[in-house]
Formats: structure tokens, C-alpha cells, sequence
């Protein structure tokens, strides 16, 4: 997706404005999502654990750690790739290509990513012990997933920084397999045919993912990520308060701050909060106060 030029404008909504969209209505919504995403979790699981585990009975196999292994499966399955209500994001297949550091140990949304990817590869090693290929296999399941999503027409979008997580996830898993096999003294397998085939299968599966990306996937760099926009962002830290204060000492406490639209000019910023009595306007970082422009004759210029 071709990036569009930096605007000088930033505008920040304030609640009460018909087009902000409140934080509790979108963790509401969450929370109202959880009981179908369990029950889907639930289906899922029983349809992949239920054979899993005959087949694993009839084999003499350990069982237990093969259904784990595929409970896994079906929660990275039901939080990934199912429909959600949200419906479409965005037009055609697009994908948020912005650096996942140094934000990502930071997002709660990415540790999360980690936890889902990390328990399926711990089971896979025990079960396959092969911890090279089952990370190959991890990795690239993750990309496919977020090829999936890409689409948008699920709901879901596609990110880096989610791939990342969800590599790291599959990483410390698989690590945690190792770890584990050796406290209990089991063989890893842990050798060439292992190193050959998890790598041979990363790298045609690697090629074989961004070939697709690169020709059916626009990749795009959302507006806050990027280096102009951050610089201006640092540069306005503390404008919105100075000049809602103001706001408030023209028009009294009781006007509503509605928007705040900051405007770059010769080196400085218009710094102009909308209320519903009127406007005031000021240079920042000067905090020098420009013009009020009130909506009716009860307060003076």
C-alpha cells in the first residue's frame, strides 16, 4: 500500500464528539465475544483431542501429552482464525508491516500472541522430539495465519509485530520442550536429520510465504508508527492540556471540549480547542493565546 505524505494537522477527538469511539464500549464488545470463543475453543478441541487420543491409545502412545498437544492447536485455531463480529477490517488484503520493537514487550496484545503460541510446540516436542522442525512448523503456520488474516474479511488484521510474538511464543515453547525432555531424561533427537529438515522446510516455506505476500499482500505502515508523525506527537506532549485549560478559563468550566486541531506554521504549532461555547486558539510551545471565538454574545473576545 503506497504510503500517503505526513499531514501537518493532528486532530485528537475528545469524548462527546460523535465520531470518538469510547474504550469501554470496545472492551464491552470483548468481553461479549468471550463465551462464543469458548465455546468454539471447546468444538474445536474435542474434534482434534478426541481422535488424537484414540489414535494414540490404539498406538500404545502416551496420551495425555498428545491431547494437550492438540488442545493447543485448537485455541491458536479458535483465537486466530475464526470470524469475529467486528466484521471486515480494511479493503483487500493489506498487512500493518510497522517494527514490532521496541513496542512489542509492551503490548499487552503481543505478550498474549506469545502465551497462545507457546504451549502447543512445548507438547510438539515432547510428542515428536524434534524441536528444529517443530519451531519451522510453528513459524510458518503463523505466517499462514496472518496471511489469512490479511484478508480482513474475517475480521482480524494482519501485523508484524503479531508474527513476532507468535515466533517467540512458538521459540520459548519449543525451548521449554527441550528443557523438560532432558530433566526427564528423554532423547531429543536432537541432531542433523532434525537441523536438515527444520531448516530445509523454513526456508521453502519462508520463500514460499513472502512470494505470496509480496504479490497478493499490500503492506502499509499505520500513520502514529511513523517517524515524522512520532517526532510531531513528542513535539505537541502537553498542548491538548495547556489549551483545554485555557478553554475552560474563557468559557468556564462548564464548556465541553469537543477537538483539538494542532497546525504546524514557521517552526511552531496553532494550537486551536473546539467547545461547544466556541473556539480558542494559541501558539505552542509559546502558550501564548491567539484568538476566542465564541458561538454566541455571552462571552467577550
Amino acid at each position: 500500500m503506497a504510503e500517503r505524505d505526513l499531514a501537518p494537522v493532528l486532530h485528537h477527538v475528545h469524548p462527546g464528539h460523535p465520531n470518538h469511539d469510547p474504550g469501554p464500549v470496545v472492551i464491552d464488545a470483548s468481553i461479549a465475544a468471550v463465551p462464543d470463543l469458548l465455546l468454539s475453543f471447546g468444538v474445536l478441541a474435542l474434534l482434534l483431542a478426541l481422535p488424537v487420543g484414540l489414535i494414540a491409545r490404539v498406538c500404545e502412545k502416551p496420551v495425555t501429552v498428545r491431547v494437550l498437544c492438540a488442545v493447543s492447536i485448537a485455541g491458536i485455531c479458535a483465537v486466530t482464525l475464526l470470524p469475529t463480529a467486528g466484521g471486515p477490517v480494511g479493503q483487500g488484503a493489506i498487512c500493518d508491516v510497522s517494527p514490532p520493537f521496541p513496542q512489542l514487550p509492551h503490548s499487552s496484545s503481543a505478550l498474549l500472541n506469545v502465551a497462545l503460541f507457546a504451549p502447543a510446540p512445548f507438547f510438539a516436542v515432547l510428542v515428536f522430539r524434534r524441536p528444529v522442525t517443530v519451531v519451522a512448523v510453528a513459524v510458518l503456520s503463523s505466517g499462514c495465519i496472518e496471511l489469512i488474516q490479511a484478508e480482513g474479511t474475517m475480521g482480524r488484521a494482519c501485523s508484524s509485530t503479531d508474527l513476532v510474538a507468535n515466533a517467540t511464543g512458538a521459540v520459548i515453547g519449543a525451548a521449554g520442550g527441550v528443557v523438560w525432555s532432558r530433566f526427564r531424561g528423554q532423547d531429543t533427537r536432537w541432531g542433523k536429520r532434525d537441523a536438515l529438515w527444520g531448516g530445509g522446510l523454513a526456508v521453502v516455506g519462508a520463500l514460499a510465504l513472502i512470494g505470496v505476500f509480496h504479490s497478493s499482500v499490500e503492506s502499509y505502515v499505520p500513520l502514529s508508527e511513523r517517524e515524522g508523525v512520532q517526532a510531531q506527537a513528542h513535539a505537541l506532549e502537553g498542548a491538548e492540556a495547556w489549551i483545554t485549560e485555557v478553554a475552560t478559563d474563557v468559557f468556564g468550566t462548564k464548556a465541553r471540549v469537543r477537538e483539538v486541531v494542532s497546525e504546524k506554521r514557521d517552526g511552531r504549532y496553532l494550537v486551536t480547542a473546539s467547545t461547544d461555547l466556541g473556539d480558542v486558539s494559541g501558539w505552542w510551545p509559546e502558550r501564548e493565546l491567539v484568538e476566542t471565538t465564541p458561538k454566541d454574545d455571552r462571552v467577550g473576545p
